[in-house]
Parts: C-alpha cells; structure tokens; sequence
C-alpha cells in the first residue's frame, strides 16, 4: 500500500485539507500532529515532505517514486531533518542540532522541513530551546511535531502550533483490521483503546503480556474501590514487575485510565459495551456503578488520566502508581 492510499484509508479528510493547502501555498511553519498510534502522523508526515519535494506532481499527488521522494522514504534528502528519541527522551542538543540547521539555507532547494517524532519525550529544556524558532520563524522553514500524547507537552509548544488531531480510526474497522491480523476478538477490543497500529498491537501480545496485565489490573482496580491495602502491597509485587519498560509503563497506565473510563461511560450511560476497554467485566463494572455517585467517579477519572503526566515528571512509576492508589481509596470509602 502507497502512502497515498494508506492515508486515503486512514485520514482522508486531513490527507485532502493538505493538498489544498499546499496548493494555495498556504503552509503554516509549524504543525503538531496529535492522534493514537498508527491514526497517519507519520504517513502524513512523509506524503507532505513528498508533496513539497517531488519533481513530479500529478493532480496533488507526488509519484512516490522519483529520486527525491525515495530519498525521503529512506531517509536520505538532505533537507530533511528528522528527530526521534535517544532512548527515553529527545534531549536539548537534538534540539540544538535543529537550531543549527534551522539557519542553514536549503542544500538542494529553497526549503527546508522538520519533524520531530514523539515530540512529547522533549525533555523541557529541549522543549525551551525549541520555542524560539516556533515563536520567530525564519526563511522558508516547516516542523511537523508528532505526538500520541499531546497532554505532556508544554503548553508553550502547543500555543504556538496549529495543532491537527488525529481522530481514531472507526471502531468496527480497526476491530476488523485487528482480527484479521490473528488478534482474538476480546483482546482486541482492549487493543484498539491504545493503538491504531497493527504492529504494535502484536507487540502488546508478545508473551501473553496485555493479557497479564489486564487481569492484574483488573484485581488491583476490584481491591482499590474497596479500599483494600492489597491494592497498594500489588503494585510493588505485581504491576510493577509486569511494566519494566517505559513504553510498558505508559501502556499499563492508559489501561488504568481505561478503567475508570469504562465505570464513566457505563454510569453516564453514554456508550455501548461493545465500545468498553475491559467489555469482558461488563457486568461486574455495572453493578460497581450502581453502588457510586456522580462526583466519586468524576473524580476517579480525573486522578487515572493525570497519572501519565506524572511519570513524565520524572516520578518514578512506582510511586505514580502508589499515590494513584492512596488518593483513590477516599474517594470510593464511602458509597453512595
């Protein structure tokens, strides 16, 4: 599949809102490119660098197949510069190699472009030292930063760029998409909460882990509503044995962050069970629900989906995990 049409089946109308733009030379000199992983950040990504550089451009559509758009596919063109994580995090003198190629001119041409993927691992020194071309622009300079998680990056970075969301793709589509790559149905259903990507949904199944994780989950989430002191003895003797890697741990807290998701929806009555994270504990989260009010789940919620900020802050999952467990026990104390 092209890139073109790999877009086409993914974003079509983001894919069709560049061609405009681009045509009518109106590309801004900064985007932030938010959505799931495998939602066509990257993909989108390409096909612009491909747009901007082909020599060959037939109806809106670079040929994908020219010198310059190879280059671009293998990572070749020389004014393309890419930036990914080393490691964990993108560091201050990745960004200080892209200040520097900021003032250089063109090797081949009168443009140059930027993309900085997972742009949310800027550490915020990095994160600083990127405001200043944001904010003064210089020649004729585009950066595209991707993220999956657009709430850990600073508020400055997201002020100066046009932020362009990613919707996820169709439920029933990616549930396809995912059974027919040998995923079992219930797992992805889980799934297609956390990725839009076949691969690293794969990956997630590699030695039974998301089936691992979610059933510890799912015990630690049971004994924590009831305030139970094992819910905080298992983090240390459980989860966070299960969640060694960072991408692991951040993984393992959007599940819990799923959860009480789940608990909102079913309570507000807002979505299916077929729409549920944790579908297969339909009947058991209902019930839960019935023994709660408004402001308890509210509240939950809240706490799980800020977690992730929170390790970002260099706190250590561990202690993430252990203070998310003691601010939930008050909250569920009391039933309604």
């Amino acid at each position: 599949m092209t890139i073109a049409s790999s877009l086409a089946a993914k974003q079509p109308r983001l894919l069709a809102a560049f061609k405009h733009i681009i045509a009518q030379n109106h590309l801004a000199h900064a985007y932030l490119f938010a959505g799931m992983e495998g939602a066509g950040q990257s993909e989108l990504a390409t096909w612009i660098a491909q747009r901007l550089f082909c020599r060959h451009v037939v109806d809106g559509e670079p040929d994908g197949t020219c010198e310059e758009c190879t280059r671009i596919a293998t990572g070749q063109h020389p004014d393309i510069v890419m930036v990914a994580p080393t490691g964990q995090r993108i560091h201050v003198d990745q960004v200080r190699y892209l200040k520097a190629e900021f003032s250089k001119s063109a090797v081949e041409g009168n443009r140059k472009l930027f993309i900085i993927k997972d742009a949310e691992l800027m550490t915020a020194s990095a994160a600083n030292s990127l405001l200043k071309f944001i904010e003064e622009p210089s020649g004729n300079v585009t950066a595209l930063l991707l993220t999956t998680n657009k709430q850990l990056l600073l508020p400055t970075i997201i002020s100066r760029t046009q932020v362009i969301e990613f919707p996820p793709l169709p439920a029933k589509v990616l549930q396809q998409t995912f059974e027919a790559a040998g995923i079992p149905a219930k797992q992805a259903q889980t799934l297609r909460h956390l990725t839009n990507s076949v691969t690293q949904a794969q990956a997630l199944l590699v030695d039974d882990w998301l089936p691992q994780v979610s059933e510890h989950l799912w015990q630690w989430f049971q004994q924590v509503v009831k305030g139970d002191a094992r819910s905080f003895v298992g983090v240390q003797t459980t989860l966070v044995g299960l969640a060694k890697e960072h991408e692991q741990q951040l993984v393992m807290l959007d599940l819990v962050a799923a959860l009480f998701q789940d608990l909102l929806q079913l309570h507000f009555q807002v979505d299916t069970a077929a729409e549920l994270s944790f579908g297969q504990y339909q009947n058991d989260l209902t019930k839960l629900t019935e023994t709660l009010n408004d402001q308890q789940l509210v509240a939950a919620t809240e706490l799980a989906l800020t977690a992730k900020r929170q390790l970002a802050s260099n706190i250590s999952f561990q202690n993430v995990l252990e203070g998310l467990t003691l601010k939930l026990w008050p909250i569920f104390r009391h039933s309604a």
